[in-house]
């Protein structure tokens, strides 16, 4: 017991972090969740609440029972793949609450949309009514958020849209994605890593990230673009397939000119590290990580050239207007001649400019940078 008159140490914030998909899925809610909660689990009294058993995860009692229920009730008319999503969302939530009211929290700290709906309506009724912390991962309108929720934003566009539609600025904060910086440098000299992954030295090689996918990601727009480049440029295309036909259109088009794979996520540098350069051809995105993960490495990017992309890499000679045709395949054709010359593309100061771009990402992305700035999410004065 403290003598009288020593002060006691404040008890640490109980935070439940939650997103369903962890251990399940490989998108970017997951890692980004993961990652949080690997930085700030020393800080903490927290518990991170996913969609599958693993060490440091949890996963509350009664989900498969209560999903089968779930699947029973209507939850509006959403296409089958988002239907199925918020059955699951439903669930969990009502998995959650349970969990929680034998087990209470100070905060919930949630990222899956149609999730933070449904414990905005119970997170009420528990021990203690812990307040809800919405992380606006997809980049909603702010009227589509929960409404008794504190709004994390993760992109400057996403928190100007909320202040501009009249919501109070103390209940929207600015704090970005963070990104794992040092997990996505490669010891192995590009030369040996070429070798092996037999791609010979004088070889440009363009790269995709991200899920192999029409909509959004718009990968037959860069078949279509690449296609029309002279010579054997190679397209290196990586994410998990979620349209086989575009897989196979790559390939009739391009033949030995594309690779289509899913790597893993520890191997993910080292196609960083043997590129020329990213293509990245969305027209929006709620963040954009493989593009800060890629420019932190000195690779560059050639991604949209909109105001969320510009507020991103911070870098316009990288961007170029993707809705219109040809632009891009001109872009990768001065890129390829440049390449072939030995020059510098992009700025006559080359690698040293990549790598002032790099240092800089690392100063608003790198997570130990971030660290403060989500703590303080959970002070008790953050509401």
């Amino acid at each position: 017991m403290p003598q009288s008159g020593t002060p006691t140490r404040p008890r640490r914030p109980r935070v439940a972090l939650v997103a369903i998909g962890i251990g399940r899925f490989q998108r970017g809610f997951e890692r980004y969740f993961s990652d949080l909660a690997e930085l700030l689990r020393p800080e903490l009294d927290l518990r991170l609440y996913a969609g599958a058993p693993g060490e440091g995860r949890r996963v509350p009692p009664g989900l498969g029972t209560l999903g089968r229920l779930a699947a029973r009730l209507p939850v509006g008319r959403t296409e089958t793949e988002y239907r199925t999503y918020k059955h699951d969302c439903l669930a969990y939530g009502l998995a959650m609450a349970a969990d929680l009211a034998r087990d209470p929290v100070d905060i919930v700290h949630a990222i899956d949309p149609p999730l933070s709906k449904v414990l905005e309506r119970l997170l009420p009724w528990l021990p203690g009514r812990p307040r809800l912390i919405y992380s606006n991962g997809t980049a909603w309108p702010v009227h589509l958020c929960p409404r008794r929720a504190f709004i994390h934003h993760i992109q400057e566009g996403s928190l100007q849209q909320a202040l501009a539609a009249g919501d109070p600025p103390g209940r929207n904060r600015l704090i970005p994605c963070g990104v794992n910086m040092a997990r996505f440098g490669c010891a192995e000299p590009r030369a040996a890593l070429r070798q092996r992954l037999g791609i010979v030295p004088e070889r440009f090689v363009v790269l995709m990230v991200g899920a192999v996918k029409r909509p959004h990601k718009r990968v037959d727009h860069v078949i279509d673009e690449f296609a029309a480049l002279p010579g054997e440029p190679l397209l290196w295309i990586d994410g998990k397939i979620e349209d086989e036909s575009l897989v196979a259109e790559a390939q009739r088009r391009l033949g030995s000119r594309v690779r289509v794979g899913t790597s893993p996520s520890a191997e993910v540098g080292q196609l960083y590290a043997m590129a020329d350069v990213m293509v990245h051809a969305a027209l929006d995105e709620s963040f954009g990580l493989v593009i800060v993960e890629a420019l932190s490495t000195g690779l560059p990017v050639l991604a949209h050239d909109s105001p969320h992309f510009r507020w991103l890499t911070g870098e316009p000679r990288m961007l170029i207007d993707m809705a219109r045709p040809g632009l891009l395949g001109q872009r990768l054709a001065v890129l390829q001649q440049a390449h072939s010359l030995g020059g510098e593309p992009f700025d006559a100061a080359g690698q040293a400019a990549r790598a002032e771009l790099a240092a800089r990402l690392r100063q608003r992305f790198d997570w130990p940078q971030l660290k403060a700035d989500y703590l303080s999410l959970y002070a008790p004065e953050t509401r």
